[in-house]
């Protein structure tokens, strides 16, 4: 780490030749975004059908309200219901995140409400969901970590819009986002929490990209 700081290289390759990556017709990127209490308040989702040219499309489920733990299943159950469908249709379809957090999030889900769809929501997500993170961490070394928004940019060159992005700051936009004494004020919170959902989910999607084109 010390030999890379001193060289000014912040990412490594630790592996050589082509990263094995695995793909689908249908590629679906995962991000959500979570309030103070740790309740997912957000499920945003890329759709990507490789087999035509056109642009992903964004896809997202929210609730603007503190959730109760029932509020917060029935917006799980609407968001993975949704991705149940997709997963069902004549294409195949991966589903990739980075990190492990909306698996344990979608388990602590169940564990709470013991609800069958999201089961065997979470069945599938152990099984058949991609990390990108694990990909990370076997074939490259950061200094700086291998967070999404360090590998994203300084390897990807994936630019967020935000100036600020962060899960702690979208915290305390979804704050405002409902808590805001005015209308226009919750709007622009809104926005901005889904422009940087939307964002999280077109890293992984560019970061994926980048990989395959590793050799």
């Amino acid at each position: 780490r010390a030999r890379l700081m001193l060289a000014s290289v912040d990412l490594e390759r630790i592996t050589t030749g082509p990263i094995e990556l695995p793909a689908a017709e249908i590629e679906i990127d995962l991000d959500i975004e979570t309030a103070a209490d740790e309740r997912v308040y957000l499920w945003g989702f890329l759709v990507d059908d490789t087999r035509t040219e056109d642009q992903p499309v964004f896809v997202e489920f929210s609730a603007w309200e503190d959730l109760s733990a029932g509020a917060e299943t029935a917006l799980a159950r609407r968001a993975l219901g949704w991705l149940q469908e997709q997963l069902t249709g004549p294409a195949s379809v991966r589903v990739y995140h980075y990190s492990a957090y909306e698996v344990v999030r979608l388990q602590q889900l169940v564990e709470a409400s013991g609800d069958p769809l999201l089961a065997d929501a979470l069945e599938v997500a152990r099984t058949e969901w991609c990390d990108l993170f694990l990909i990370m961490r076997d074939h490259w070394f950061g200094t700086q970590g291998l967070g999404l928004k360090i590998v994203a940019s300084l390897g990807a060159g994936f630019e967020w819009r935000d100036a600020e992005p962060g899960g702690l700051n979208s915290q305390a936009w979804f704050e405002e986002a409902v808590h805001a004494p005015s209308a226009e004020a919750r709007a622009a919170a809104r926005k901005r929490v889904l422009d940087y959902n939307e964002d999280d989910v077109r890293a992984t999607w560019q970061l994926r990209r980048w990989l395959r084109d590793q050799s």
